[in-house]
């Protein structure tokens, strides 16, 4: 059981005292809801599909095996106020986020990055920002007292580089499980990267 008192601890490095418990959850649920918001997407179709993979479910899960996602406890986090949290969060540790924004290093915090051109330049964080959705769930993994994030990095990148003058008004939740190891290196065994 995820002990919800140190996710409530003061956090010199990471946002983790900024996000609120509300339940447990299942990664079967988180998949099928992560599934539900990418698969259906032309441009995810079309990058699995550039890697040889026949759907979302057989890509995603190709990447995340080594993994064991579903053996982590899972709980889902309330994020109060996204705009001054989720830039904090750390990006995905993915090949593209790797080379284009993290300078070699295996993740960075959003607000790092916000000014290369990976993040000014990219059409979907553009189109995610001017139709934020109502409801969004982000997911991630605590990997000390970092907030690591799995998926979620355009939104979380739209949110980084919101207009402060336009009110932010999507409901945000973050399922999150503890890394049972001290650094996260996601990308480092996954040549194919995502």
């Amino acid at each position: 059981m995820i002990d919800r008192t140190e996710m409530q601890t003061s956090d010199p490095v990471g946002p983790t005292d900024r996000v609120v418990f509300l339940r447990p959850i299942d990664w079967k649920d988180i998949f099928d809801g992560w599934r539900k918001d990418e698969s259906g997407q032309e441009s995810w179709k079309r990058h699995w599909a550039s890697q040889g993979f026949w759907s979302w479910d057989e890509w995603r899960s190709h990447h995340l095996r080594p993994y064991r996602m579903e053996t982590l406890e899972w709980s889902l986090f309330g994020i109060p106020d996204p705009l001054a949290t989720v830039p904090d969060f750390f990006g995905v540790s993915s090949r593209n986020w790797i080379e284009g924004a993290y300078g070699g290093d295996t993740t960075r915090r959003i607000r790092e990055i916000v000014h290369l051109p990976i993040v000014t330049d990219n059409e979907k964080i553009s189109d995610v920002r001017e139709s934020f959705p109502k409801r969004t769930v982000l997911v991630g993994i605590r990997a000390g007292f970092r907030i690591i994030l799995i998926e979620g990095m355009h939104r979380s990148c739209a949110i980084a580089t919101w207009d402060p003058s336009v009110p932010f008004r999507s409901e945000m939740t973050i399922a999150l499980a503890k890394w049972p190891e001290t650094e996260f290196a996601l990308a480092k065994e996954r040549p194919n990267g995502q």
